[in-house]
């Protein structure tokens, strides 16, 4: 009773309560018949075609593991009598295109077994996600090397800056006292003659 809850609950609450007024119920007291009683009440009234109404519309979404799939395709499976062919084939529909493709164009042609088409997934899944974690990795190595291709070049393009602005600052004073002696020691120049007081 403690596992119970909502409506369930309360209707097996009820028949408890019924004990006071010597209305016992068979269930109380035998399991298989108390599973009978809440199956009868709570469960539901075609757990075949339930079942089958599942499986017919379950997929695999892009980027799900195959693992997750699997499971919820074995548990509808179970519960189900479809012949080896039919699951095969709607094992296949529910798969996404990456793993789909590759199976339309196998060389030994598509599985008809479900076994068989058990097996094929399982790998293809296993490449497809080995080929991505690769393909992560150099897309990942390519941006680290445009990242530090582009931090170098500003490190060189800041230090040229710092590098022409210093250069230019030392060289104004040097050039303004050159131009100076220059013209003190230029062959032309004549001192201006101071007048004759005498």
């Amino acid at each position: 009773m403690t596992y119970l809850t909502g409506v369930a609950q309360d209707w097996f609450k009820v028949s408890l309560n019924q004990k006071d007024q010597d209305i016992f119920q068979d269930w109380l007291s035998d399991w298989n018949q108390f599973v009978d009683e809440l199956h009868q009440h709570f469960g539901l009234s075609d757990s075949v075609g339930e079942a089958a109404n599942m499986l017919d519309n379950l997929c695999m979404k892009p980027g799900d593991k195959i693992s997750t799939y699997n499971v919820d395709f074995m548990h509808y499976a179970s519960q189900l009598y479809w012949r080896n062919s039919v699951l095969c084939h709607r094992y296949y529909q529910g798969l996404p295109n990456q793993i789909q493709d590759p199976i339309s164009i196998w060389e030994q042609g598509k599985p008809t077994l479900f076994q068989d088409m058990y097996a094929l997934v399982m790998t293809i899944n296993h490449c497809y996600w080995e080929q991505d974690h690769k393909c992560h990795y150099a897309r990942q190595v390519e941006k680290e090397t445009l990242e530090s291709h582009f931090w170098k070049q500003e490190k060189a393009s800041t230090s040229g800056t710092a590098t022409a602005s210093q250069n230019k600052a030392n060289s104004s004073p040097a050039a303004s006292s050159t131009k100076n002696s220059s013209s003190k020691s230029s062959p032309f120049f004549t001192p201006k003659k101071q007048p004759n007081t005498l």
